[in-house]
């Protein structure tokens, strides 16, 4: 049987009607590929927060062009918001900060992520002052809680950094790799927004992806940020990415990390994963639903299975 085959009759078994694409990749060849529901290695799928993890690139490119001195530097250097004085704390959030969901801004993700905290920001006029009126409730830098406020800012500070943080990453992360996307979604107030985790009816996004695309962003990472012989982004980035941070073993800079994998989550089972030691990229596409399915069990049988091809 080969390993599509396998592939095929996991997935059955396990009942998981909504995977849309498993990829495997090892060594810089695909070793597995199959497709569900209708959908072929050019069919694109909804990234969720992957998007955070493409969004942490960007913000490494940005510091390798010398456009961001330190991921140490406070974000009221850009965001006029957190200078006001609004909280006492504003002026202590850095970039990694936002980078390692530690702002300490208070957060409530709502039942299964449903976030009524965004549904209350998006009716307002003014998205970076309503967060900028919440309350930080932990000392930044402390206490790691994933939350969309971090992400926002982030991409607020991009946008003022890049001058247009989507057109920036276009330029300088998907046409280097050969990546199309839609233009990101932003908001009426000029935010770069990724759809709450678990929102229902909402047609803005952060750009559907292929698999073949996700398994580019995986390739960049094991091949330390070259290339087709270019260094699109430094290893010492990636190095600090995918390292765990002060407050949780299992995060990096927008990074999600195990004991011998690394990589990109988003809701409903949109995955990158890294075995390192064996150079093996699994990605997962699925389309979401309420429960949030995260097919880790077969994230892992992947591995397991491509170790011995």
């Amino acid at each position: 049987m080969s390993f599509e085959q396998e592939i095929e009759e996991y997935v059955r078994e396990k009942h998981y009607r909504q995977i849309n694409s498993v990829l495997v990749g090892k060594r810089h060849e695909i070793v597995a590929e199959k497709y569900f529901n209708g959908y072929d290695r050019n069919s694109r799928n909804v990234i969720k927060s992957v998007a955070k993890s493409i969004m942490s690139i960007g913000a490494g490119i940005a510091i390798d062009k010398g456009l961001i001195e330190s991921l140490d530097t406070p974000v009221c250097k850009w965001i006029p918001q957190f200078n006001e004085g609004r909280d006492m704390l504003h002026r202590a959030i850095t970039l990694r900060h936002l980078l390692t969901m530690t702002s300490g801004i208070y957060w409530n993700g709502g039942v299964h992520y449903h976030c009524p905290m965004v549904v209350q920001m998006r009716r307002s006029s003014d998205w970076i002052s309503h967060i900028a009126d919440c309350a930080v409730t932990e000392l930044p830098g402390t206490k790691f809680v994933y939350k969309e406020w971090d992400v926002i800012l982030l991409a607020k500070v991009l946008d003022a950094v890049c001058g247009d943080m989507y057109d920036f990453i276009d330029e300088n992360l998907y046409i280097p790799l050969g990546i199309e996307s839609e233009k990101w979604y932003k908001s009426p107030c000029g935010v770069f927004y990724s759809i709450a985790e678990g929102d229902e009816g909402e047609e803005e996004s952060w750009g559907n992806l292929t698999a073949p695309d996700m398994l580019k962003l995986g390739q960049l990472f094991l091949d330390k940020g070259v290339w087709n012989g270019q260094q699109i982004l430094s290893e010492s980035y990636i190095s600090q990415a995918i390292s765990p941070s002060k407050c949780d073993s299992g995060y990096g800079l927008l990074w999600w990390r195990g004991d011998n994998w690394y990589g990109c989550r988003g809701y409903g089972g949109q995955s990158i994963t890294v075995l390192l030691e064996h150079e093996i990229i699994v990605v997962t596409q699925a389309t979401p639903t309420a429960r949030g399915m995260e097919y880790n069990d077969l994230i892992q049988w992947c591995l397991r299975r491509g170790e011995h091809v």
